[in-house]
């Protein structure tokens, strides 16, 4: 009987010995893919006001045209280009550098317009435990972080913007905060109406229905379907 449970014991540790390095594998290869994309950020030239920084797309794009934006989130590990495809599929399982991986990219939804003129537009990227990509957006559900993580920077080939976070949301991937038609003024009354109702944290700025929000989307596990949201006020 002794032999029997050390040699399950035994069979346990080298188990866990596997998973363990099974788990740093994993880890490593995402960190790696994960600032490979990183990795491809141009220089930006300083300046007193973030949004007088300009970032140049020019290699970018010629490496992948579908690069249209970059953003960067300091306190959540942000810091990778935005690209959009002609579906919302592509880069689910591709990096921005076209390269294959689980790790994919963060991606606008293919119906929005490219420049983020839209009232709402949504970006997509995929939830890692590692805290790659979206991993973190989770984090803002909880007050004391959501009140820590307040801005962040999007770029784009044209101008730099602001981002204002103001809401943390936890919804369903087929909820209408993924909504992209707007036919006037009261539907964005509504939909901002809607934000501050079902957000779990929520912080009061100037947003009205003539800003343009940006909706960071990934993966939740409380229930089927489950989505993460943090939304931004795009600032000019």
């Amino acid at each position: 009987m002794n032999k029997f449970i050390t040699t399950a014991l035994l069979l346990l540790a080298v188990a866990l010995l596997c998973w363990g390095a099974w788990q740093w594998r994993q880890s490593a290869q995402e960190d790696r893919v994960s600032d490979g994309q990183m990795e491809i950020k141009p220089e930006i030239d300083p300046a007193e006001d973030p949004q007088a920084a300009r970032m140049s797309f020019t290699a970018m794009q010629a490496e992948n045209p579908d690069i249209i934006g970059w953003i960067a989130i300091d306190g959540l590990g942000v810091d990778y280009p935005i690209v959009q495809s002609t579906d919302n599929s592509y880069y689910l399982k591709y990096t921005a550098q076209r390269r294959p991986s689980d790790l994919g990219a963060l991606f606008m939804d293919y119906r929005n317009h490219r420049d983020f003129s839209d009232f709402n537009s949504v970006v997509y990227g995929h939830y890692k435990k590692t805290g790659k990509m979206f991993g973190q957006l989770k984090r803002l559900r909880t007050q004391a972080n959501f009140d820590k993580v307040t801005e962040g920077i999007l770029y784009t080939p044209g101008k730099t913007y602001r981002l204002e976070i103001f809401a943390a949301v936890l919804a369903d991937r087929a909820s209408e905060f993924y909504q992209y038609i707007f036919p006037d003024p009261r539907s964005r009354e509504a939909h901002l109406d809607m934000i501050r109702a079902q957000a779990v944290c929520y912080r009061s700025i100037d947003v009205a229905v003539n800003d343009r929000l940006l909706v960071l989307s990934t993966c939740s596990y409380e229930y089927e379907g489950a989505r993460t949201l943090v939304i931004a006020k795009i600032a000019e």
